[in-house]
């Protein structure tokens, strides 16, 4: 196994304060997707007050009909109890974490759950992990497409790194190895997004000054307004390209 120490940047927090966890036995119960993201946004909420269904539908970013279908599979399988805290116990009391940021992501349900995966299995040291995309797959409960889906998904957000591996059998012949993936700080994914919807921001203002600009140029000059109209109409039919629009 290809060791590596910590990748730069990490922060040095106390987990208790940004962590929350989640049961090992949790990938027992072949949980769906969006069921695992409201079963983990409920772990994270039981230190807490009882969540409402309208809070937890706004955490997870799904709709409260969505949620209350899911909760109530849940409590069928008597995985959460009436009050929404998780019911089941632990044989063997051993937990994984998750950072509480990544409930601001909006991450699919399917990319939550490859994203707890490889949080499970990975090197606590290097925080690093290289399962094949069948063992993803088998042990999410994905389909494998969709579970390669979700790994691009976490790379273009910026949780994890992706690097390629080979190895040597004893012919000396090469073959491709696993992927290795490295989990990266969720602050940086989190600190992307947020610059991402600031610049989405300034463009949605800068769009909405220009069509300010243009109102107001229409309304003080009419015929100009009248005339641009015109050659738009122009543009989308040939047959009066060749024809004069407007006299001057």
């Amino acid at each position: 196994m290809r060791r590596r120490s910590a990748p730069i940047g990490w922060p040095h927090r106390d987990p208790r304060h940004y962590r929350f966890a989640i049961p090992n036995a949790v990938w027992e119960y072949q949980f769906r997707p969006a069921e695992f993201v409201i079963f983990s946004y409920l772990c994270y909420h039981s230190s807490t007050s009882e969540p409402t269904l309208e809070e937890i539908a706004a955490g997870i970013h799904m709709t409260a009909g969505t949620v209350k279908k899911y909760l109530d599979c849940l409590v069928t399988k008597k995985l959460i109890s009436e009050d929404r805290t998780p019911a089941f116990k632990c044989r063997d009391n051993k937990f994984f974490t998750l950072p509480n940021e990544v409930f601001l992501l909006r991450l699919p349900s399917s990319a939550f759950m490859v994203y707890a995966y490889l949080l499970l299995i990975e090197d606590r040291r290097t925080h690093t992990c290289h399962p094949s995309s069948n063992t993803i797959a088998a042990a999410t409960g994905l389909a494998k497409n969709t579970a390669m889906k979700s790994i691009n998904t976490l790379l273009e957000v910026g949780l994890i790194a992706v690097e390629s591996s080979s190895y040597f059998d004893k012919c000396g012949m090469k073959w491709k190895g696993n992927n290795l993936y490295t989990i990266l700080p969720v602050r940086s994914a989190v600190d992307t997004l947020h610059r991402r919807q600031f610049c989405q921001l300034e463009l949605d203002a800068e769009r909405r000054r220009t069509l300010r600009r243009q109102e107001e140029y229409d309304r003080c000059h009419p015929k100009a307004a009248l005339c641009a109209s015109a050659v738009a109409e122009a543009a989308l039919d040939p047959s009066q390209q060749c024809k004069p629009v407007c006299a001057p």
